[in-house]
């Protein structure tokens, strides 16, 4: 980091009234100087002003050959509090007192504790240290800084600050909502044959019947009443689902712009559905309506999840977006037995008959709706959690909903 040269200077108001004091005081001396016609009381006068100039030269002097680095995460979540660590370097052969720093939060940040005012002493050609933590507490990209140098004069008399313009970026992701009720999908169901696409975590088969027994059929199988009336081996037949992924279709209508309370409370959810399928072993995948986000298949990885919350960080309500269109090629594209969790706020009746496509798919569909209305009490938008019809067109395509709340328990 460099010192910006354009040094600016501050005076609060009892800097000011220190100055003044001298300034009488001088004048009061030289006046009784004057009037008795002592010489030495025009040195004294000479004097008191002499003082404040030499300690307002001391005083510009104290920022001179400081620099300083900051060092912090580049990512970060939401709502939790970034340690960041700021080292100061003084480069001249004179010690600096009488200075503090100060960091500069973005807009939706505020100081875990204190106020972050530093202040230091450092000796010639040493360093100092301090560390305070930073709560981001919207997602996006974010800038720390410029770090400000502030610092008095000897006498406290005067007040001078330096910038320093370097910044550094974080990125923060939006932090999961929590949705216990999804605990339904956590897992992928494997069929017969004993072929899955994740880890077994729960067992739901459908009986289908008995049939002759198979060579690898296993044992548990074998229905030996069956077997015994007839002489020969029978097993009992099950079918097990498979739903070989989650796909999570996010609205970025841009009507979405009037609740922007309920649209972060949207993308949480969106982190919350990647999160929960990330950690039950099925490939997921994130639809916006943004080429290049809807284009990636979908994975059950690390990396793809980052991927998908890095795209979350910064994702907003776009003017070219259609809810109906993307939602389509969604329907178009979910696998047999996949889980389709739709984020929405609005109440669009038309959008519904696309999910009928789901049913014959045996899609299990997932509305999440946020509650607009505690969220964003101005907002004059068709809420689709209080929509009545809205609600039963979803029940008639099987659909289940789930209300999100400004607590963040569904």
């Amino acid at each position: 980091m460099i010192l910006d040269r354009n040094t600016q200077t501050a005076r609060p108001d009892y800097h000011r009234v220190k100055v003044l004091a001298t300034v009488l005081a001088s004048l009061c001396i030289l006046t009784v100087a004057m009037t008795l016609g002592l010489g030495h009381l025009y040195m004294m006068a000479i004097a008191v002003a002499v003082v404040p100039l030499v300690s307002y030269a001391v005083g510009r002097r104290m920022l001179a050959g400081l620099s300083a680095q900051r060092e912090t995460m580049d990512v970060a979540w939401d709502g939790q509090p970034v340690p960041v660590r700021v080292t100061i370097r003084n480069e001249s052969n004179l010690p600096r007192y009488f200075v503090q720093a100060r960091e500069t939060l973005p807009d939706g940040a505020r100081f875990a504790e204190g106020d972050g005012v530093i202040p230091l002493a450092i000796p010639p050609h040493g360093t100092q240290q301090a560390q305070y933590q930073v709560v981001f507490e919207r997602r996006g990209r974010h800038r720390l800084g410029p770090l400000w140098l502030h610092a008095t004069d000897p006498l406290g008399m005067f007040y001078f600050s330096h910038r320093l313009r370097e910044q550094t970026e974080v990125l923060v992701l939006p932090s999961p909502l929590p949705l216990p009720s999804l605990e339904s999908f956590r897992g992928a169901l494997h069929t017969a044959a004993g072929t899955h696409s994740a880890p077994v975590r729960g067992d739901s088969v459908e009986f289908l019947g008995i049939r002759e027994y198979v060579q690898g059929d296993p044992l548990r199988r074998v229905d030996w009443k069956h077997s015994a009336r007839y002489g020969t081996l029978f097993v009992r037949d099950f079918e097990r689902f498979t739903q070989t992924e989650v796909c999570v279709v996010l609205d970025c209508s841009p009507n979405l712009q009037q609740v922007p309370q309920s649209f972060e409370t949207m993308v949480k959810a969106a982190s919350g559905v990647l999160h929960l399928a990330y950690s039950s072993g099925l490939p997921f995948r994130l639809i916006t309506g943004s080429p290049e986000i809807d284009s990636q298949p979908a994975r059950c990885s690390t990396e793809h999840l980052y991927g998908y919350l890095y795209a979350l960080a910064e994702v907003s309500p776009r003017p070219d977006h259609s809810w109906r269109e993307v939602l389509a090629k969604a329907v178009g594209e979910v696998q047999h037995g996949a889980v389709l969790a739709c984020i929405t706020a609005g109440a669009d009746p038309r959008v519904l008959p696309m999910l009928h496509a789901c049913v014959r798919k045996q899609v299990q569909v997932i509305a999440l709706l946020p509650n607009v209305p505690a969220l964003d009490p101005q907002s004059k938008l068709p809420d689709a959690l209080h929509d009545g019809e809205f609600l039963r067109l979803l029940a008639a395509q099987n659909a289940t909903v789930i209300p999100l709340h400004p607590g963040g328990e569904p």
